[in-house]
């Protein structure tokens, strides 16, 4: 009876012992596909803070494991895992697969070897935790340095590239000139202009406008200025028409086009300036064309008066055909106009007198044929020989007219 309930009691343990070891290698694979099924991964967040838009800025970064034992992703080395993050994103470092329960510890900081000049790093360290229970299901944990949870892995980084130096800036010469001989020099104004608000402009710019001025012929210059960002910037240079009378004023419009880039940390300028047919040039010329009397004295264009078609020519001067004076000539037969005025010089003298010779007044304007006022005795000379030519010129006349009647009665008698 005895021996049949020992051996009873030995196949039933036997039969537990199958059992329970049927049972752990049943839980040992369940947790083994649940590890496989569900690996951690941890996410890493990357912020670059930068000017440059041509740089590919990465920073390198490092999973350092604070068990020797604890899981780690492939590729990991005795130091640990590490891995870089370009530009401004996300990555994914994992997975790591665990096998039995516990809280497994890492750190996570970036790896900053030789500082570089234009970079600001982030110095944070993560301390992460990996919970696994029972069943090998993981719960993250992230604390920051001071120990504070953490909702999430971010660095932030900056990259500031160096300016551009504005002495390394070509400056280009505004360059006047005024074709023509104008009588004084006058102001010019020029104008740059930026196409967006946004773009650096030179000191005493206001907006994107900054304006300049010459004096004449001459030549100046805007200033330069500095690029604290990359990318390509339009202004363009033009004269303002100010109206000065007498000139034409040059239209051309000239473009300057600054591509910047970053070259070894520093933004370097690139200038290039086209005119209005898309060449490129060295110098803003304009020449402006002055036209206005080129400085000779203004003539008086309008016809003179004719003296004896003007009656109240005082001057009695002769006319563009030098005729003389309003009668200058004496009446042929020596006969009183119907104003009763002396034949000779009917015209009188400046005062409108006679002399004290009660002479009418011959010509009392000097012209060119008449004597000088002021000379009586000359004057009086001068009178006198008129006179007696004139007598002995009616005499002679008188003496013709008898002649030609005895003639007429000589021939009458021989009839």
């Amino acid at each position: 009876m005895k021996l049949t309930l020992i051996t009873k009691n030995k196949t039933v343990a036997r039969v537990i012992t199958v059992l329970i070891t049927i049972l752990l290698a049943a839980a040992s694979a369940t947790m083994s596909a649940h590890a496989a099924d569900n690996p951690l991964k941890i996410t890493v967040e990357q912020i670059v803070v930068t000017s440059s838009v041509s740089a590919e800025i990465a920073f390198n970064y490092r999973l350092k494991p604070l068990e020797p034992d604890n899981p780690m992703p492939s590729g990991s080395t005795k130091d640990g895992y590490t891995f870089t993050v370009t530009g401004n994103r996300s990555t994914e470092i994992g997975p790591l697969r665990y096998s039995r329960a516990g809280v497994y510890r890492y750190e996570l900081s970036q790896l900053i070897g030789t500082k570089k000049p234009g970079y600001t790093y982030d110095y944070r360290v993560y301390e992460i935790e990996a919970h696994v229970d029972a069943v090998l299901k993981v719960r993250l944990v992230v604390k920051n340095t001071n120990g504070t949870k953490a909702n999430k892995i971010e660095f932030e980084n900056r990259y500031h590239v160096l300016p551009s130096d504005p002495k390394l800036m070509a400056d280009p010469t505004v360059k006047k000139t005024v074709s023509g001989n104008p009588g004084k020099d006058s102001v010019f104004t020029f104008n740059l202009t930026a196409r967006d608000t946004s773009y650096p402009m030179p000191s005493g710019s206001v907006g994107r406008l900054k304006t300049i001025q010459i004096i004449g012929s001459g030549e100046s210059k805007f200033g330069t200025w500095s690029y604290d960002k990359e990318g390509v910037y339009y202004y363009t240079v033009h004269e303002v028409n100010n109206g000065e009378k007498g000139y034409t004023y040059d239209a051309a419009t000239y473009n300057i086009t600054d591509t910047v880039k970053d070259e070894n940390g520093r933004l370097v300028v690139s200038r290039t300036m086209t005119n209005d047919l898309n060449k490129q040039v060295t110098i803003l010329a304009f020449i402006n064309k002055y036209s206005l009397g080129e400085n000779k004295p203004h003539t008086n264009n309008k016809p003179k008066p004719n003296a004896n078609s003007n009656p109240n020519n005082i001057e009695g001067k002769p006319d563009n055909n030098s005729t003389p004076a309003i009668n200058s000539r004496p009446d042929i037969e020596g006969k009183l106009d119907n104003n009763s005025t002396p034949a000779i010089n009917s015209k009188p003298d400046i005062e409108g007198k006679l002399d004290n010779s009660n002479t009418p007044a011959i010509n009392s304007k000097p012209g060119p044929a008449s004597p000088k006022t002021g000379d009586e005795i000359k004057t009086i000379l001068y009178y006198t020989l008129f006179v007696l030519g004139g007598t002995a010129a009616t005499g002679a006349a008188v003496y013709l007219l008898v002649c030609r009647k005895r003639k007429k009665g000589d021939e009458h008698e021989n009839i």
